[in-house]
Formats: structure tokens, sequence, C-alpha cells
């Protein structure tokens, strides 16, 4: 694996309350630690999440986060760096390039701050994010003021903060009988990143109505992504002038069969789409067997499609389409085909991506019999409708 998040929700929370567990309370009707995990979940660039949980709150944990899958849970030690050091070693076994260390008490984590931290990790083994310090800063001692400080030398750190996985895990190692409450503070070369005023962590109650505040507004937005497949030979019995692929017409002396235009290519762009709100698939939307589809513009599929999303309250964020064939030439038509079906889709055409490649004259495509077309569409979906 390349990027796993560990979640750190084993503290007792003394600050909050002694007989409530800050991670657990509720905004909005999520706890606070489901707002947190479903952040990192419904990033693409988390492949898993581990969960570092206190082993007498584990009913309530897997409660709390009963509607998320892909999660693992290992129990917290007595230190904060000995919850950590035991994520890390769990992980052990999936090799991950980089890790992820976030507070669970920080449900606002948003999706923009998380991705810029593990472009960051290509090139730094330690990233943090940090904020200023907008107010007078004082040195305080027995209630007197000793030292005025220069706020523009500090900064405040936040979570997530992200690692090379095998620097910090063999950083703890050597580290195991400190009291370590930042794993940065492993690392002599740190780079940070402008981190987010918004990203609060909960210590005291008044933190958590700002939050529910806050974030009453908000909806929680997952990434889902479908595949869609479709093929069509070629009409080797009528000699013809173009073929159809992508809402364009390209040079060819043979056509595509099919009961509609049968671009290849819109079809397994609807199919994707569909997949990804669970709507069937485009024959059976679109039966072949239904007259009212004989030579339709399978543009028509596609704005059905695009209105399903729109029911669904989902909005389409990327596709990335596969062409195979021997022939025609793909090359010379890419750059028109991915502006027509940006228009479609309603985004901008830097979120459409077309290859091409053969089959290296092997199967029906090598004997140049058809074409097959792949596409995979990710959306962003609201959770929970």
């Amino acid at each position: 694996m390349k990027t796993i998040a560990i979640i750190l929700a084993s503290g007792i929370g003394k600050r909050f309350d002694k007989s409530i567990i800050k991670q657990y309370q509720y905004i909005n009707g999520k706890s606070v630690i489901f707002l947190s995990a479903i952040a990192f979940k419904s990033n693409p660039n988390i492949e898993k999440i581990i969960i570092v949980i206190n082993k007498k709150h584990n009913a309530i944990a897997k409660k709390c986060l009963s509607e998320i899958d892909n999660i693992d849970y290992v129990y917290g030690g007595s230190t904060r760096q000995k919850s950590v050091f035991n994520a890390l070693k769990f992980i052990n076994k999936y090799k991950p390039k980089y890790v992820l260390i976030h507070d669970s008490v920080r449900p606002n984590i948003k999706n923009i701050l998380i991705n810029k931290i593990i472009n960051k990790l290509k090139n730094h083994d330690a990233i943090i994010p940090v904020i200023s310090i907008n107010d007078a800063l004082k040195k305080t001692n027995n209630s007197k003021v000793i030292e005025h400080m220069d706020r523009t030398k500090f900064s405040l750190a936040q979570t997530p903060q992200g690692f090379n996985y095998q620097q910090l895990y063999k950083k703890h190692k050597n580290n195991l009988t400190s009291d370590i409450n930042d794993d940065s503070t492993l690392f002599q070369n740190i780079h940070y990143i402008k981190g987010d005023i918004n990203n609060i962590k909960i210590t005291t109650k008044n933190d958590l109505i700002f939050l529910e505040h806050k974030m009453k507004k908000e909806k929680i937005y997952i990434q889902i992504s479908g595949i869609g497949i479709d093929i069509h030979k070629f009409d080797t019995l009528n000699e013809a002038k173009f073929l159809v692929m992508g809402g364009i017409k390209i040079k060819h002396n043979k056509s595509l069969l099919g009961h509609s235009d049968a671009d290849v290519v819109i079809h397994a762009l609807v199919d994707s789409i569909l997949g990804t709100i669970s709507e069937g698939d485009i024959g059976n939307i679109f039966s072949d067997k239904d007259p009212k589809w004989k030579n339709a513009n399978s543009e028509i599929f596609l704005k059905h499609a695009m209105s399903l999303l729109k029911k669904h309250k989902c909005k389409l964020l990327h596709s990335d389409i596969n062409i195979i064939c021997e022939e025609p030439k793909i090359s010379p038509y890419r750059d028109k085909m991915k502006k027509n079906i940006a228009k479609l889709l309603f985004v901008s055409d830097k979120c459409v991506s077309i290859k091409a490649t053969t089959a290296e004259n092997l199967g029906f495509i090598g004997r140049k019999e058809g074409i097959m077309a792949q596409c995979i569409t990710t959306i962003s979906k609201p959770y929970n409708e």
C-alpha cells in the first residue's frame, strides 16, 4: 500500500469531562470519531484506515464506526507514543510508503489538506500543517507576564501530519522510552504547509459547541468510482465513410454495428456513471429490443445518466477512458473527442482522460474485427443520501 492513515482515539480526554469521552460525542447526529474517519475514507489517496482505540472503548468505537468498512483497530498504549508505535508495528505488514497520523478529535478535516500533505511527501520525509498565531504572545509564570514573545516566530501545529513510513517507524523504535506528544519532533528536517483554521481540535465543551455550529450546514461527501466496458464489431458488409466515437465522427471505411449509433466510447462512459450510483446499465435502461432507440444518438443516453447523477445530488469529478483497437488511429481525434465529452459532462477537459492502445494483433480486436472501450468515472456523492 502507498498511503495509510492512523487515527488516534485511545485518549480519555481529561480536559474535556471525566465522565464523557470527547471522541464519542456527537456533532449533528454523527460521532466525532466517525466524522474524522469518513474524511479519510472518502479520500481515494488513502488505501487503509487504522483506528487506535482504548481497549475499554472497543464496543462504543465499533458501534460509532460500523458504517465504515476497510478499518483495522489497534489498541493504544499508556502514552500517545506507545499508541502510535502500536499502530506503526501493525501496519508494517502492509509495507506502506507514507503514513498520516491524525487526532480523532479534529473532525472538520478536509480532503484538500490531506491531499496537500500526501503530495508534499513525494519530496519530504515529514510534513506538518501549521497556522499562524494572530494574538499577542506572552510568556507567563505565577500570574505574571515574564516575557513578550515575537508571535511571527511561532506557529500552531495541526494534524494530520504526514511521514515517510520507514523513517517514522525507525525513529519511534529507537525512542520507545521517550514521551513523544508530537511525532514530528523525531525529525530534524520538517517541512510545513499552511493548515486550516477550521481544522479545530476539540479540547473543551465550547470547542464541541462551536464545531457543531460550524459544521451544521456542511455535508459529508464520499468519492465513488464506477467502471464501464463496451464492445462493438465492425460492419464488414457495408462500406462507410466514418464511425462515431465520443460523439464525434472519425474517418474510417467501416462503421460499427449496433442498435443505436454504436458509440462504443459513450456507451462505456454511460455504464461507468450508472455504476457509481447503482442505477443498472445502459442495456437495461435503453434496450436494444426497443425500436425507439434504433440509430439513436448515444448522447441521449449520456444526458439521461447525467440527469440521474443530478437526482442523486452527485458531482462528476473525472472520467478516464481507454480505447482498444487496431484501427482507426485515435490520436488525431483525441483532443476533439476529449473536449466534446467534457462539454457533455459539464466539466473541464482536464477532468477527462482519453488513452488508446492496440491489442498487439491478439484476439478479435487484433484481427481488426471490432473496438473495445473501457471507462472509470469518479464522482462525489453526499454520504447517507
